[in-house]
């Protein structure tokens, strides 16, 4: 038969613990810690010796963070586990950077250029980090061009070189004669016979320079001209000596050399119209001596737009006068009277290409320019100032014109209308 369960005792009313002093608290503390030092008295020395020597020659265990398993290790004396770092992540931001807010971007070049984006994501900046923003590209920096050079500018800088660097053009290259001889050449018996004919009929025959067009070799004296607005710059004159038939490359190549410009560049004209370097003196109608001018491109375009501008003679509203001309002499005299005066040089093919200076005024008619070239050429003043109309079969009376630029100009025409200047050549016409 089981026994009935013990009752429960009651419990009491314990009363508090008196204070116990200090002294008596120390000598506790102390009987506590000895109770650590406890010496196992179940083992000898030399048991001790033993485990001593076996924990030297114990190979070290290490254990790994990841492998260390506080349930199995419980109870042994195994080293305290590191705790494991967790990886730092390199976009890691703060939480306030996360929110949906509108962004401002700007770059340092582009404070005026502004990019809202309204819905700046987590997902969209993810892979960017804060601290290393991409730096958006900036505009290249605008360069303000050099102001544009003259053309008398670029004369004056490029004669101004020349000078300081006393440039001495190259010697012209010599020309080999071209060995066109056929005696080398060993011909058939008929070809040898037709070639002596040949040689015959050219030794026999004889060309009169009348029929041929004029000398084989001609003069061509060339004049430099500098820009107008270069003041330092002088003219020169030089003299060449090219076959009738010949072309005037070679005469180009020269003057480009004494010149100091590149042949390009070079503007060559004679009585005033241009002539290109496959022209020949033949093509020109020059006989034994021609006179030609040259200057540079920028030298040619600025005389060009010279005279395409009127001159102040003709913009001043002077009284019109009656044809009369200054003589050569009377021109110092003359100096303070109405009008500009030209100097020109009139040349006809009555006169044998001679020349004859004349200074004339502006207000110079055609007509009266032409008498005076009349009466100083010593030829009889016996034509008409008017074109004949005579009818048919009948013999017309000469008339002659001044001719500027191929142009014939009226009787009654202004000489200041033809926007000349001094030294230029006239020819006569209809003598």
């Amino acid at each position: 038969m089981a026994q009935p369960a013990r009752p429960r005792p009651r419990p009491r009313l314990v009363s508090k613990q008196p204070v116990v002093s200090g002294e008596t608290q120390v000598a506790n503390t102390v009987n506590d810690e000895d109770d650590l030092f406890r010496r196992n008295r179940g083992r000898t020395a030399q048991h001790w010796r033993q485990l001593e020597q076996s924990a030297a020659k114990a190979v070290p265990f290490t254990i790994s963070d990841d492998d260390w398993d506080p349930g199995d290790r419980e109870g042994t004396s195994s080293p305290k586990p590191r705790k494991k770092k967790w990886p730092v992540k390199q976009n890691d931001r703060p939480c306030w950077q996360g929110t949906d807010v509108a962004r401002i971007l700007s770059s340092d070049n582009e404070d005026d250029d502004i990019q809202i984006n309204e819905h700046a994501t987590k997902n969209a900046t993810g892979n960017t980090s804060p601290n290393k923003r991409k730096r958006e590209r900036s505009r290249s920096k605008s360069i303000t061009p050099p102001p544009k050079l003259t053309a008398h500018q670029r004369a004056n800088v490029m004669n101004l070189v020349r000078q300081a660097l006393a440039y001495q053009p190259r010697p012209p290259s010599p020309t080999l004669p071209l060995d066109d001889s056929t005696d080398t050449i060993d011909l058939d018996p008929e070809l040898a016979k037709i070639a002596e004919a040949v040689r015959q009929r050219v030794k026999h025959t004889h060309i009169d320079p009348e029929h041929a067009g004029g000398p084989e070799s001609v003069n061509i004296k060339v004049r430099w001209r500098p820009h107008p607005l270069n003041p330092s710059a002088q003219e020169q004159c030089w003299t060449f000596t090219v076959g009738r038939h010949d072309t005037f490359r070679e005469l180009f190549d020269e003057v480009a050399d004494l010149a100091g410009v590149m042949a390009d560049q070079l503007v060559i004209s004679h009585d005033h119209r241009r002539v290109f370097a496959s022209g020949t003196p033949q093509s020109l109608r020059i006989w034994a001596e021609g006179d030609m001018e040259a200057c540079d491109k920028h030298t040619a375009e600025y005389i060009r737009e010279s005279k395409r501008l009127p001159s102040p003679s003709r913009r001043a509203s002077t009284p019109r006068r009656s044809p009369s001309t200054v003589p050569q002499s009377d021109v110092e005299s003359d100096s303070g009277s109405i009008g500009d005066t030209i100097k020109l040089v009139l040349r006809s093919a009555a006169t044998k290409d001679k020349t004859f200076p004349l200074t004339v005024r502006s207000t110079t008619t055609s007509g009266a320019i032409v008498k005076a070239f009349l009466k100083a050429a010593g030829l009889p003043d016996n034509y008409s100032c008017v074109a004949s109309t005579s009818g048919a079969g009948k013999k017309l009376a000469p008339f002659p014109q001044l001719m500027v630029d191929g142009d014939k100009m009226d009787s009654e025409a202004e000489i200041g209308d033809a926007d000349l200047e001094d030294g230029d050549l006239v020819e006569i016409v209809g003598l």
